[in-house]
């Protein structure tokens, strides 16, 4: 006869220390915890399978690419093969030990994802020019961006080989940008990855809501393009990670200010150019035409600070949106010294934590 008494995870089965980060972000709930560290699983592995399609498809992309292609007079003979010649041989040896004859096919399935993801580093310019950037040849990316792209899920991949947490990850935003990457190969094969990926409905099972749910950002021009330009977005670097996040706080001229915007819609890739504008400008689609004026009105603006290839973009409530959150007043840094932390980085908080705070170093003690 089943027990119908719930099953619950003993802390000691995954260690103290680990159990405890699920039970800080449970508030101390241990059962919810235990649910919350199955859903981690139940989302590493929803998303590794995704991962596991793309890291595939963008090697036989490659390999196929630079076949087609041969090499360019202007690298080594046998690049990028002669500079990656270390880990090759390695994976050679593996083989050999196993007894298996080391075919070119079972290296290139044997070599690790940050091998292929280095082919897209500063020193691979000119391969870049003369193939690589035909692997991707659906976008308008540059290669900065596909190499952001590749970092980001080089380091998410790392985080779930050791088991690590996801709790804080906007999951969802991580399968969708591999799907991008895979569409940027091949469309087709992005539409397969999305007919059968988990990790969408595996996130709206997330046991708890985030407990830091703005996210506050330095924002001097993106502040002034929200307040003076009146253009509704937070425009930032392709492939940077997020949080589970649902507001957006500016920290400029040394403080918090007291808008803080809902976030309404969040677009991975976004091609930044004068065309692009021009076409979501005339779709119709009320979201279309707010990314399109930002592209305009960047564009526009000298200096240009938003000159990359392709963005990322939050799409932002209004100042006088219900959506919007006001504070009392900003919440300023009064702290003498080389600047702020606030300026340096994304930081993250609880919206009670910055309807309370006066000072910035309220937030610091947070």
């Amino acid at each position: 006869m089943t027990s119908s008494v719930p099953v619950r995870i003993d802390p000691a089965w995954l260690s103290r220390p680990r159990f405890a980060e699920y039970e800080d972000a449970a508030g101390g709930d241990a059962d919810v915890a235990s649910r919350l560290y199955e859903w981690n699983a139940r989302a590493s592995s929803a998303l590794f399978e995704v991962i596991h399609h793309f890291e595939v498809l963008l090697r036989n992309a490659i390999v196929r690419q630079l076949e087609h292609d041969g090499p360019t007079p202007l690298l080594p003979p046998g690049t990028p093969w002669v500079q990656g010649a270390k880990r090759i041989l390695e994976v050679e040896g593996r083989l050999k030990q196993l007894g298996k004859t080391p075919t070119a096919g079972r290296i290139y399935s044997n070599v690790t994802f940050g091998f292929w993801r280095t082919m897209f580093e500063n020193e691979y310019e000119e391969l870049w020019r003369h193939s690589l950037k035909f692997v991707f040849r659906h976008s308008r990316a540059d290669r900065p961006v596909i190499l952001a792209y590749l970092d980001s899920l080089n380091r998410l991949r790392n985080r779930i080989a050791h088991h690590g947490s996801l709790i804080e990850l906007d999951v969802r935003g991580e399968v969708q940008k591999i799907v991008r990457l895979a569409g940027w190969i091949d469309p087709e094969a992005a539409r397969w990855m999305r007919s059968l990926e988990r990790v969408t409905a595996i996130a709206q099972e997330r046991p708890i809501d985030p407990p830091r749910n703005v996210i506050v950002v330095p924002a001097g021009e993106a502040w002034e393009l929200y307040e003076t330009y009146k253009q509704n977005v937070y425009i930032f670097p392709a492939g940077r990670s997020v949080r589970v996040v649902d507001h957006l706080a500016f920290y400029a001229d040394q403080e918090v200010k007291p808008v803080i915007p809902r976030i309404l819609e969040w677009f991975d890739a976004i091609d930044w150019s004068k065309q692009n504008a021009a076409r979501l400008l005339k779709t119709g689609d009320p979201l279309d035409k707010i990314v399109g004026s930002a592209i305009s009105t960047t564009k526009a603006r000298k200096p240009r600070v938003w000159d990359g290839s392709v963005y990322q973009v939050f799409v932002l409530s209004g100042p006088r949106d219900s959506e919007t959150q006001t504070l009392p007043a900003p919440i300023t840094h009064s702290r003498r010294g080389r600047g702020s932390a606030f300026a340096q980085g994304q930081r993250y908080h609880a919206m009670s934590e910055l309807l309370t705070a006066r000072d910035t170093a309220d937030l610091a003690r947070a």
